[in-house]
């Protein structure tokens, strides 16, 4: 009796957990601009991402109707705070992409203390510019597939490091091994032919030398200096992160397209 009551608590503490994860949903598509071949396959594709590296991606699009007058940045914030995504417990780790259809505007977001670490402003805005062409064009499967390829592999990378960095390239780490295979190659081959020991002064007779005094003569000093103008120019990425309005904080990056 006693095992069967421990089993059955068992599969009552499994259940909810189970279920949870069963129901749980990544694609919102308000703006209703996904077929519903796409919406399923970036569902698949979401969940698989989602459980490799344990952090919840979601997909949220929205129009004049569901944005109800919000910006896309207080949109995706009353998201957060009232479905509470999250891989394992609500308001837990989330990575989100939320494209505002009424204003032409895409916003990247990382919530909970390990995505918004690796997911920061810089490296949520190389993400988005990444995508935006595939926005533009309309191609909202290709640019969700390219936010999940990219923030995956930068959850890989330290955070210190630069995720595009030549150095990380696995052709660049070949050419430089080749390279110094060579340089070692050649520094072998080049000392096999013995040491040259014959230089200027061997056959130089200081005695028959006409060469009575050298010395260099300093004639004038011409500097030149050239003003270098002020860049005045901002810059910026369009926005970064924030706090919703139930305090949640995160990061994120923010554009039109």
């Amino acid at each position: 009796m006693k095992k069967v009551l421990i089993t059955l608590l068992l599969l009552f503490a499994i259940i909810p957990f189970s279920v949870m994860q069963a129901e749980s949903k990544h694609v919102y598509d308000n703006a209703d601009i996904l077929t519903e071949s796409e919406e399923q396959e970036i569902e698949q594709l979401a969940a698989q991402y989602s459980e490799e590296k344990e952090i919840q991606y979601i997909i949220l699009t929205a129009d004049e109707i569901h944005l109800q007058r919000r910006d896309v940045v207080k949109y995706m914030g009353d998201f957060y705070d009232e479905e509470a995504p999250g891989y394992d417990k609500p308001h837990g780790d989330t990575a989100m992409l939320t494209i505002d259809m009424e204003n032409r505007e895409v916003f990247l977001s990382a919530f909970g203390e390990r995505p918004m670490n690796y997911l920061d402003d810089e490296r949520l805005t190389q993400i988005r510019e990444y995508i935006t062409q595939d926005l533009t064009n309309e191609n909202y499967l290709a640019a969700s597939k390219k936010f999940f390829e990219k923030a995956d592999r930068y959850l890989e990378v330290n955070p210190i490091i630069n995720p595009d960095s030549i150095l990380l390239k696995w052709w660049f780490q070949v050419l430089i091994a080749v390279l110094i295979g060579a340089v070692i190659v050649g520094t072998m081959v080049f000392n096999l032919g013995g040491k040259v020991t014959v230089n200027h002064q061997t056959y130089f007779d200081p005695k028959q030398s006409r060469i009575r005094n050298r010395h260099d003569r300093y004639v004038r000093k011409t500097v030149t200096r050239t003003k270098i103008p002020k860049n005045n120019s901002s810059g910026g990425s369009g926005g970064g992160g924030g706090v919703t309005g139930g305090g949640r904080s995160f990061s994120g990056s923010r554009g039109g397209f």
